[in-house]
């Protein structure tokens, strides 16, 4: 499969980085071990974990630690809509300090959450989200 992706990449002109590429074994409760993969004449790193688009995949598929991983990125955007306030003296109005929130907090939050809010969008379970 990843000679037949590098011919593909070869006749678009495009180019894999090999550096970037990861194989991860998500049958990780078995310990068997991972064949080495190469593209390019270069072997692939194995990992336990890699981050897509923002979400953190990990071997077990945990998405509790996506969501969580997920968090730092809004808590610091949090921090700088606050002390941006703080600095401009416009923490006092809440239709600006609204505007930097949807602008900045939300959407640094929101970042892969079409990917790993799935088991949240239930009934019973809306509020059981760290975010």
């Amino acid at each position: 499969m990843l000679r037949r992706l590098e011919s593909y990449a070869a006749r678009k002109g495009l180019a894999v980085n090999v550096q970037k590429s990861y194989i991860v074994n998500f049958n990780a409760y078995q310990n068997s071990a991972v064949p080495v993969f190469r593209l390019y004449n270069q072997e692939l790193e194995e990992r336990g974990s890699f981050t897509y688009l923002g979400m953190l995949f990990d071997k077990h598929m945990n998405l509790h630690h996506a969501a969580t991983h997920a968090l730092r990125p809004f808590n610091a955007a949090l921090r700088r809509v606050r002390e941006f306030g703080v600095e401009k003296r416009i923490s006092d109005r809440p239709h600006a300090m609204l505007w930097l929130f949807k602008t900045y907090a939300l959407s640094a939050g929101m970042y892969a959450s079409q990917i790993w809010s799935t088991q949240f969008l239930k009934h019973d379970n809306g509020f059981s989200n760290p975010l």
